[in-house]
């Protein structure tokens, strides 16, 4: 096995996601009192959260390609 592992977010990158979220969602409830505007905001970081996860798997497969390729005796 390779000791590779995908990137994580820092405690500090994913304190700061949730603060941001928090204030959207008290601005919805507070001011806009509208749930619903909670919502698009949250969903887009999960995309986004999803679709870099996405790259971040498609990289470790073409590494581990390229290292198998490295390795394979030529004939």
């Amino acid at each position: 096995m390779s000791d590779w592992s995908p990137p994580t977010l820092s405690r500090g990158q994913l304190a700061g996601l949730i603060v941001g979220l928090l204030a959207v969602a008290a601005y919805s409830l507070v001011i806009a009192q509208q749930l619903l505007l909670v919502i698009f905001p949250a969903a887009a970081v999960v995309v986004v959260y999803l679709a870099w996860r996405f790259v971040v798997a498609v990289e470790a497969i073409a590494d581990a390609l390229q290292r198998l390729a490295a390795h394979k005796p030529d004939e």
